[in-house]
């Protein structure tokens, strides 16, 4: 029983750290993405510069506080 809770628990952790990629993955860097978003980057975000799929996963957390126009770059997916 032990034995199936730990698998279960490990299952569960992989999952998870699995998510923040799996949400930044569709959100490729383009240069009309980096243009919407840069300043919400700084702004919210400036601690998971430089690393990009941070960047995402972050912004994509706030996304009741992001601008219009960054917003929408997550809508298109």
């Amino acid at each position: 029983m032990t034995k199936i809770r730990i698998a279960l628990l490990a299952t569960a952790g992989l999952l998870l750290a699995a998510l923040p990629t799996l949400a930044a993955g569709p959100l490729e860097a383009t240069p009309e993405r980096r243009a919407a978003c840069m300043g919400d980057a700084l702004m919210f975000c400036s601690s998971a510069i430089p690393n990009k799929g941070r960047i995402a996963t972050c912004l994509a957390s706030k996304m009741d506080q992001l601008s219009p126009r960054c917003r929408a770059q997550f809508a298109k997916h």
